[in-house]
């Protein structure tokens, strides 16, 4: 929500000369929160009318012109050069002097083009710091034409009224009544101690009558309790005065035409919307609020064909759905320039269905957005009379005499007994009760009192308030948070634990950082495409996830069963902006459903999922730039286990997110505790990324039983080790981690280390055999060994390798 202080000057007086910044403090405090103070045309100065008097074309330029402009009596005529295609002679436009500034910091200054002296430049819309999108598509392209009856040689910021403070709101769902500029200046002026004075609305009704010419049914009063009409006639469509479509550009709202900007001016002055049909293109001029049919289909006014269940509300005649109720209208009874006569609707409808339609639709317009919150039943009629009487006052058409007005069921008035002394407590202070009426009278809430006990009755336009906290709340945030003072409140509290499992949340995420990775914080949402792109089968259980109601976006509509997605999705943004080297992880839950449709809470278990991408090492002399690789991501994986205390053997994965030959896992008693290796080239041209990727995923409940923080203390050695190396030719097919089973196996009590420092494939060594060179490393805590005893275990390493692996000593 938008609000225009020199709009909101019409119902309550606003001191322009203050800082706007400190009242929207103010504001924000109070409970309607101001995100931000947009400042309109400060940075303009120079600008002013004038009216094109001659156009000669350019002698040496096809596309420009030469402009002779008449700049008031004040003002000494100039010569400008444009280019624009739209200017003709007798046209009133913003003319930019010499010495002139426009938004952006653009200085003008005079200049010659091609040879031709131009002493100032006319300005688009768009150069005065006009949005795009709150213009016309005439208005996007081609210099500003003013009306007809603009003055000459004035300051077109103030003529145009584009000096000005916008405040801009982020109001929660439940302050509807403030979606509205009588709302917030109903708010502006009980925080400024004033008085708001609200339009005056009586209607100028023509001879002709409404009865037996329009007639409305409500069908369905679940979905649609009030429905009201006037009729418009002898319309004549056309522009709305600039001083309205300025109001509505600095509410976010592009004007269109008079009678459709009368609408959306209503909308945003009294709250509630509003829409015209084309008198003679409703059928029998008779409109139903129903549910729609199923597969009913309606070309929208944005041109689109929209299929509609029977869930959703649509007004119709006998024959067709004239408009989507509460979100936008049909193309089928557009107001156009050719319509003579007019139906307004005001109506209230159920905030949720309106919510539920735009959703299933993909639509939301600025209606939807104001019935999604629910609406004030009860202003509906005077909604209609106030757009009446503006259509009056700019000459748009006549008022036929009389409102068709279906209202089957009574909005229900709110009633909540409390006691200022309740309301005291409830806010740790006391304050009298004479105050408390006071406030509450202010914000329009009728008082009955009856000894101590007082009961408010709510207006119609606060439907957030229902119960004594609620009135509690605006005491407070009209006699001041700040003047509250702050109270420890009595509880009894017992001492804080932390769990095993968050404690190791913890630890892992400070060694990962300690490897030089950053902490990722991403979305609990996914989709099955990322799934597909990652190359797990439709079989794979990761695709049962659990369905999002109303998701975010139409991109995330399941809970995630992995976080190897979200973790691509933030390589696939950071290499769009450039990013080279990417190193992160995440520790974060994912949500496994134990069956669909969920009829319990789904299991909520913890990965730690990391992913390494780019350079390791930036170009920087005297080193070279050194990429990620598989030995980095190993690295990692090793680091956590050692720091972690967990023993695993490494062996190859054929996990299918990684390449094959380039993917390793550690496992443990059979089970996998961690996967890792490059990304699979499929996956990489799927997600259109540069280069190799290398990911690790570990599952926290997998690893939890296993972790021992204690570390393995032994003593100093007394005696000297002594080691042996051997080199086995073995099949390429054979796995190191094979080998060094064997070697741990059969290497007796006095083996102390084991690792692998060669491995060669080459004309020295047989077709389909590799040599693997290992160290092997003995030592006795009881006295010095000799040769003699390790042979033993020596000659049983190289018999179990020769007789398990097909290995033999090179």
């Amino acid at each position: 929500m938008k609000s225009s202080l020199t709009w909101m000057q019409d119902y309550v007086n606003v001191d322009m000369t203050k800082d706007p910044q400190l009242f929207a403090d103010v504001l924000t405090i109070a409970g309607v929160p101001v995100e931000q103070v947009v400042r309109w045309g400060d940075e303009i100065k120079g600008v002013y009318t004038g009216q094109i008097t001659k156009i000669e074309k350019h002698p040496d330029a096809d596309h420009l012109v030469i402009c002779q402009l008449n700049m008031g009596s004040e003002m000494e005529p100039l010569q400008i050069v444009t280019g624009a295609p739209n200017v003709h002679e007798g046209d009133i436009v913003p003319v930019a002097t010499h010495g002139s500034h426009l938004p952006g910091g653009v200085k003008i200054k005079k200049s010659k083009l091609r040879g031709v002296p131009s002493n100032g430049m006319l300005c688009s819309a768009h150069e005065l710091g006009l949005d795009d999108s709150l213009l016309l598509p005439e208005e996007r392209s081609g210099i500003w034409l003013l009306p007809k009856d603009t003055p000459l040689g004035v300051d077109a910021v103030d003529y145009l009224d584009l000096r000005d403070t916008v405040y801009e709101y982020e109001l929660t769902p439940n302050r509807a009544d403030c979606f509205s500029m009588i709302g917030l200046s109903r708010e502006f002026a009980v925080l400024s101690g004033q008085k708001a004075t609200f339009p005056d609305i009586t209607v100028d009704e023509c001879d002709t009558t409404i009865a037996g010419k329009v007639t409305v049914d409500i069908e369905d009063p679940e979905l649609c309790n009030r429905y009201a009409a006037r009729l418009l006639v002898n319309v004549k469509v056309g522009p709305s005065p600039l001083w309205m479509q300025q109001r509505l550009r600095k509410s976010g709202v592009r004007p269109i035409n008079n009678i459709v900007d009368v609408t959306n001016y209503v909308m945003m002055e009294l709250g509630i919307p509003m829409h015209a049909y084309d008198y003679d293109k409703v059928k029998d001029h008779h409109l139903i609020a129903r549910r729609a049919k199923a597969g009913e289909v309606i070309k929208t006014l944005d041109d689109v064909d929209r299929s509609l269940t029977d869930q959703m509300l649509v007004i119709a005649d006998p024959e067709k759905a004239c408009c989507i109720g509460g979100i936008m209208g049909g193309l089928n009874s557009e107001v156009t320039n050719e319509t003579t006569s007019v139906i307004l609707e005001c109506a209230s409808f159920k905030g949720s269905s309106i919510r539920k339609t735009g959703r299933a639709l993909g639509l939301r317009s600025e209606a939807s957005a104001h019935f999604e919150r629910g609406l004030d039943a009860e202003g509906c009629v005077q909604s209609l009379d106030r757009a009446a009487q503006l259509l009056k006052q700019i000459g748009a058409g006549d008022v036929a005499q009389g409102v068709v007005d279906v209202y089957p069921v009574k909005q229900a008035v709110t009633k909540i007994p409390f006691t200022a002394a309740q309301v005291s407590h409830f806010l740790g202070i006391d304050i009298s009760e004479e105050k408390m009426i006071s406030i509450l009278e202010t914000l329009e809430f009728g008082i009955e009192k009856d000894g101590d006990q007082l009961t408010a009755i709510v207006p119609s336009f606060r439907g957030d308030c229902t119960e004594m906290p609620d009135i509690a709340e605006e005491v407070a945030r009209i006699y001041g948070y700040a003047n509250i003072p702050s109270t420890r409140p009595m509880s009894r509290t017992d001492q804080a634990t932390v769990s095993f499992e968050f404690s190791m949340r913890e630890k892992i995420s400070q060694i990962l950082a300690a490897c030089g990775l950053c902490e990722t914080v991403t979305f609990s949402f996914m989709n099955t495409d990322s799934l597909k792109k990652l190359r797990f089968p439709e079989t794979d259980p990761l695709y049962t996830a659990v369905p999002i109601l109303n998701p975010i976006t139409e991109e995330f509509p399941l809970m995630r069963t992995s976080l190897l997605p979200s973790l691509m999705d933030v390589l696939v943004r950071n290499q769009a902006v450039k990013n080279q080297s990417v190193a992160i992880y995440e520790v974060a839950p994912v949500y496994l459903p134990k069956a669909l449709p969920i009829t319990e809470l789904p299991d909520q278990e913890y990965h730690v999922t990391g992913l390494l991408y780019g350079q390791r090492q930036t170009a920087e002399w005297p080193n070279k730039a050194e990429r990620y690789d598989f030995y980095d991501v190993k690295g990692i994986v090793e680091t956590l286990f050692a720091k972690l205390g967990i023993h695993a053997d490494l062996e190859a994965s054929d996990f299918t997110p990684l390449h094959p030959g380039v993917a390793a896992q550690y496992v443990k008693d059979g089970k996998v505790l961690a996967r890792f290796g490059e990304v699979h080239p499929e996956t990489i041209d799927s997600y259109d990324i540069n280069g190799p990727v290398y990911i690790f995923e570990i599952h926290l409940n997998d690893i939890l039983p296993l972790i021992n923080l204690i570390p393995d203390y032994h003593k100093v050695a007394k005696f000297p080790a002594i080691s042996r190396d051997l080199a086995f030719l073995a099949p390429v097919d054979t796995a190191d981690a094979a080998i060094i089973s064997v070697l741990k196996d059969k290497g007796g009590a006095f083996l102390e280390g084991v690792h692998l420092f060669d491995l060669y494939q080459g004309k020295q060594v047989p077709r389909g055999y590799k040599s693997m060179a290992y160290s092997l490393v003995f030592r006795s805590a009881e006295g010095t060994l000799t040769d003699q005893d390790i042979q033993a275990p020596i000659d049983a390493i190289l018999k179990e390798l020769k007789e398990k692996l097909n290995c033999e000593l090179r």
